[in-house]
């Protein structure tokens, strides 16, 4: 191979092969998350330099074979077939190698120069295996090299095999009219995939390979030759013999040897129904708390240093409105970027490891068939579950599923989860207009929400195609690298920051300004609350400062709360801070976050509790005289299923484009407000 300065190096192979991995131990500080370009499917790349060689290692979609059957195949396809790829790394589960050699036959035949790895020796050898990477070096003629990526066993000698990396040969034969065939198109495709592609061509699979419209007009000819068989069987049945049979010679059973399987030990009891549903319920629960009980003192700290900063804005004695922009326009806007800040980090590292220890696979194993009754993949169970918490992490979980369309669906019905800002909501209503009653009135909010999400997703089946049935792969179980998790973990939190931040800042500022201008006393604001107020009418909100609170509620849903506190009873003067007295409190509060983190940490395993206020004190006592518990209950749900939080519609737009981000926000308008109706009518029957 002719020696060039940088290298673009892609790494292929089968799901859960250890290619993230083997990246990360490669070139670990300089990992980077991204999505590829015009999708919505998480990219990892990293810098690698080696001999004065610039390497760029990205690792594609993991993939069964070369032809596209999703979204992510689709992108493996393209970075192979229409891309400059330099070197292919196909990267092999070793114990699994006559499945894994199907896709390095097909890469054989694309005159790539490739690097074989076989990773994860150790299990295979643990299995009673002897390995002789030799074998499968002088059949393919090209470097193969065997690995621990977990562990950096062997790591250090892919970046040298990578700069020997040699094209191929092809070594699977195909009944001898297919061969001929095949020979006959081949000089007439410009590309170095030839082989491959004039063998896929006479499949009667044309769609996005590049070759001239007459070399396809000649491929359907040659077709016709061929009625009556089916040419795709021929070519893969041809493909999966060689890959038995040169299995068979790389891999050797050690006589005598007893192999010790973990995997299928654990397996056992993980996989029945019963054991293992309650396994993965209590996981789910404890990913959940894991999330949200470590990430508090952290938000809490953020709101600490957001109060602290406002009180230096207000020391200076600027203009009361620049102060007011600069404290709850400003500070208050990347306060809220940064508070979910934590809660990702903390949600990415419970996801990935979960993931990489092989628990989440299983968990959509056994949840599949369950699921599949509203029409969701069985890994859909655990991001339904978080967004109870917060529907802005759920969004991102939506990414361990493999199907964008699957993803997406997932995603549209997330925001009906009744998250813990909404409770804060329905927790002060409830307490106020229903006493006696008031956790079963909250309790009937989290199940309006479900419901309202299964039917949801039954109507999201029959308009969003799916991408067929889900086809299930167990790997080994594994602990994975914790340094691998946490700069995952960092980089993808950092990708919310920068791709959502703006918007959520911008959200905030554009509500300052409409309750700013053209005066605090005659805002914007309050007009078009006024002006609303005919509508909600309808499902019994007459008072202009209800219907207002739900502006800044699109910030965060807890904000209704202090919206309403501050349009009643009128909101506290900002206070002055010194600027070392700022710096104690800051510093306090960083030692109170980390004692909180540490209590957290053993209160993770503490059953949680429920509880609800007792009263709503005096914004309470005059909320009693603008609603009716008729038209309490009407807010509470259009609370609960009106447009989610601007962090929400933000993650949508960043995982699914601003198509899907509008069409989530006007559904749940449209949503909230029949279902308010229909409950503030039927509830006159009883209340």
């Amino acid at each position: 191979m002719e020696r060039k300065r940088t290298l673009k190096v892609v790494f292929v192979g089968n799901p859960n092969t250890g290619k993230s991995t083997l990246i990360n131990a490669l070139a670990g500080a300089n990992l980077k998350v991204s999505n590829w370009a015009g999708t919505t499917v998480e990219k990892l790349s990293a810098i690698l330099t080696y001999e004065g060689i610039t390497m760029e290692l990205i690792d594609l979609p993991g993939t069964y074979d070369i032809l596209p059957n999703n979204l992510e195949e689709k992108i493996t396809f393209r970075e192979l077939l229409l891309s400059d790829a330099d070197v292919v790394v196909n990267v092999i589960d070793t114990g699994n190698l006559e499945r894994n050699l199907h896709v390095t036959l097909e890469l054989a035949e694309m005159g790539i120069p490739m690097v074989v790895v076989l990773n994860m020796v150790d299990e295979a050898e643990k299995r009673g295996y002897e390995i002789h990477p030799d074998v499968l070096e002088d059949v393919l003629g090209v470097p193969v090299l065997t690995t621990v990526a977990v562990k950096g066993i062997g790591v250090e000698d892919v970046p040298k095999a990578i700069l020997k990396a040699r094209v191929p040969k092809p070594v699977v034969t195909y009944p001898e009219d297919i061969e001929r065939a095949a020979r006959h198109l081949a000089p007439l495709i410009p590309h170095r995939a030839k082989r491959w592609i004039s063998l896929t061509l006479l499949t009667g699979e044309w769609d996005d390979l590049p070759v001239p419209d007459n070399v396809k007009s000649l491929a359907r000819e040659m077709r016709e030759k061929f009625r009556g068989r089916d040419v795709f069987v021929e070519i893969e049945s041809a493909r999966f013999e060689k890959a038995k049979e040169i299995a068979s010679r790389v891999l050797r059973k050690v006589e005598g040897k007893v192999p010790i399987n973990l995997t299928e030990r654990i397996d056992r009891f993980v996989l029945n129904p019963l054991i293992g549903g309650i396994l993965f319920l209590l996981l789910t629960v404890l990913t959940f708390r894991f999330t949200f009980t470590l990430s508090a003192p952290w938000v809490g700290f953020i709101g600490v240093l957001q109060e602290v900063i406002g009180g230096w804005i207000v020391a200076l004695n600027l203009h009361p409105l620049l102060t007011d922009f600069l404290v709850n326009g400003v500070v208050n806007g990347v306060g809220t970027v940064l508070s979910f800040a934590p809660v990702l980090f903390l949600l990415y590292l419970a996801i990935s490891f979960l993931e990489l220890v092989g628990l989440l696979a299983r968990a959509a194993f056994l949840l599949d068939s369950f699921m599949s009754l509203i029409g969701l993949p069985g890994k859909a169970f655990v991001p339904l579950v978080l967004g109870f918490g917060c529907n802005v992490p759920a969004v991102y979980a939506t990414r361990t599923l493999e199907s964008f369309y699957d993803r997406l669906k997932v995603a549209l019905v997330i925001p009906f989860m009744n998250c813990s800002a909404r409770l804060t909501v329905h927790a002060l209503f409830a307490a106020v207009f229903f006493p006696g009653w008031a956790p079963y009135v909250v309790l009937f909010m989290y199940a309006l929400g479900v419901v309202m999400a299964i039917l949801t997703s039954l109507i999201l089946g029959r308009t969003i195609k799916s991408e067929g049935p889900a086809v299930f792969e167990l790997p080994p179980y594994r602990f994975p690298p914790i340094r691998f998790l946490i700069k995952q973990a960092w980089d993808r939190t950092m990708g919310f920051v920068e791709g959502a931040g703006g918007i959520i800042l911008a959200a905030v500022v554009l509500v300052w300004v409409l309750v700013n201008f053209p005066s605090p006393e005659n805002s914007l604001y309050e007009w078009i609350s006024h002006w609303l107020v005919g509508v909600f009418s309808l499902i019994g909100i007459s008072d202009w400062r209800l219907v207002g609170s739900l502006f800044p509620g699109f910030i965060a849903k807890e904000v209704v709360i202090g919206s309403l506190a501050v349009s009643y009873l009128g909101g506290e003067p900002l206070q002055a801070v010194g600027f070392v007295e700022g710096i104690r409190t800051i510093l306090s509060a960083f030692g109170t976050a980390l004692m909180e983190t540490l209590r957290g940490f053993l209160a993770l395993f503490y059953l949680p509790g429920f509880d609800v206020a007792a009263s709503g004190g005096k914004l309470g006592e005059v909320m009693k005289q603008a609603l009716t518990p008729r038209s309490a209950l009407a807010y509470m749900v259009f609370v609960l299923l009106y447009t989610p939080c601007v962090a929400t519609v933000s993650a949508i737009k960043q995982e699914f484009g601003g198509k899907w981000a509008t069409i989530s926000v006007a559904y749940q308008l449209v949503t909230a407000f029949i279902v308010a109706w229909a409950i503030y009518v039927l509830s006159g029957l009883v209340l």
